[in-house]
């Protein structure tokens, strides 16, 4: 069955109504890199142009012809690099969409995002799919942000950190001071700020950055400021800040699944979060490397975790969800199992593990390790490209080992890549080639 991929990551939903520049920037490279869930005959809805010379390297690596592929970008989306849903319901792109899909009766209409926007679309295409109420009353939203994961994970007594939601500076007040008794440091978390950018740590004592944070702070209690505090976290869309007891980790991992339209529960993935310490030493955060699938969770820990998280899938679905949800979590230094968050879209793993399970087969965990390498000092991806294969680094289809380079970002410089491996220390040894060669 042929599908309509809507790139909408980076909405007002997931990240709220007052984007930075950085968000924005994600957003543009989040729909780059997932051109690699396409397949033929597929209609991609992006924010950007997707280039030609990606395509058509995602068609020759996934083996299906490119040219099937057709590519809307909607004309306001340029300057916004992202779907809204004023945009997707415009009369100029359901046309257009309504245009193409003529030729087929059946299609799929898969979202990063299930928005009230995406929904009404899908019902302006006469596409039905189960999950679509539930999002046009806006519910996915339960399932990205803090707050609410907080009172959802509680009804199925997930183990949480110590915390509450607070929605003025008092409350804060009040919660940080109570809460950094327990370990003497406490997350600040802005309810509806994607990918760490809207969480804070303070902490009593001199700290390198820590991981789940844009910025780790040092704070004297007695004069903890919480109305400077309550104006820099909160924006005029989002009055609501989640304050948690801060745990140091042993392990950071997600673990993925989704909900099919019948309602059966399909475990995805799991992996690992990498981080490392910037070389600027005045950088207050950790830098994202990527994620490393499967997680390398021992036994013991995967059950227990995996045991948990379905419970949350399990409430999801009956809300009436569909589509992807993914769950992080940690377990601390004291071997305590603690999540953090859901989200119920695709999560950063997900291209990942689409490709992986199309190149090695459905149990990939079993003999491979992938992981992905983020801002690799190249400026296109031909470049990208023909260094590899001079290095002979480049995927083997035959061997089934290498690199692939995801998408390329020129106005940064960088380009993204997956490294597949059949162990992980393979995995890092690939990994090494590939960024002391530049």
């Amino acid at each position: 069955m042929p599908r309509i991929l809507i790139m909408n990551a980076g909405t007002a939903q997931m990240s709220g109504a007052d984007l930075t520049a950085i968000q924005l920037s994600l957003a543009a490279k989040s729909a780059w890199r997932s051109v690699w869930f396409a397949q033929a005959g597929d209609l991609i809805v992006s924010p950007v142009a997707i280039p030609t010379d990606l395509l058509r390297y995602v068609g020759a690596t996934l083996r299906f012809d490119p040219s099937t592929v057709l590519v809307l970008v909607p004309e306001n989306a340029h300057e916004t690099r992202v779907l809204s849903d004023f945009t997707l319901q415009s009369n100029t792109i359901v046309e257009q969409i309504r245009r193409h899909i003529r030729e087929k009766t059946h299609w799929k209409l898969c979202a990063c995002y299930s928005t009230e926007g995406v929904a009404r679309l899908a019902a302006m295409l006469g596409i039905q799919q189960k999950g679509n109420d539930f999002a046009l009353q806006r519910g996915p939203d339960l399932l990205n942000r803090k707050s609410h994961f907080r009172q959802l994970a509680t009804s199925v007594t997930l183990p949480l950190p110590s915390g509450c939601i607070a929605t003025s500076s008092e409350e804060l007040f009040r919660a940080v001071n109570s809460l950094r008794l327990e370990t003497g440091s406490v997350i600040v978390k802005l309810d509806n700020g994607a990918g760490g950018v809207g969480n804070v740590i303070l902490t009593g004592k001199e700290s390198a950055p820590l991981p789940g944070a844009r910025e780790t702070r040092r704070v004297l209690w007695p004069s903890f400021d919480p109305d400077a505090l309550w104006s820099e976290m909160t924006t005029p869309s989002c009055k609501t800040v989640v304050v948690e007891s801060y745990h140091l980790a042993s392990s950071l991992f997600y673990l993925e699944f989704e909900i099919e339209e019948n309602g059966s529960i399909a475990y995805v993935n799991s992996g690992n979060i990498r981080l490392h310490g910037s070389e600027d030493r005045a950088e207050r955060a950790l830098v994202w490397t990527g994620l490393e699938l499967p997680s390398d969770l021992s036994n013991e820990q995967y059950s227990t975790a995996y045991a948990h998280a379905y419970r949350f899938v399990e409430l999801a679905r009956t809300l009436g969800y569909r589509g992807m949800i993914n769950i992080d979590a940690i377990f601390s230094i004291d071997g305590r199992l603690l999540f953090n968050e859901a989200n119920g879209r695709w999560g950063g793993g997900s291209v990942l593990h689409s490709i992986a399970d199309r190149l090695l087969g459905a149990d990939y965990s079993h003999s491979y390790v992938i992981s992905s390498v983020r801002n690799v000092r190249l400026n296109s991806l031909q470049t990208a490209l023909d260094c590899f294969v001079d290095e002979g680094l480049l995927f083997d289809r035959i061997h089934k080992e290498g690199v692939i380079p995801l998408a390329a970002d020129q106005e940064a410089g960088t380009v993204e890549c997956l490294v597949i491996a059949r162990d992980r220390l393979v995995g890092r040894n690939f990994e090494h080639r590939l960024l002391t060669m530049l």
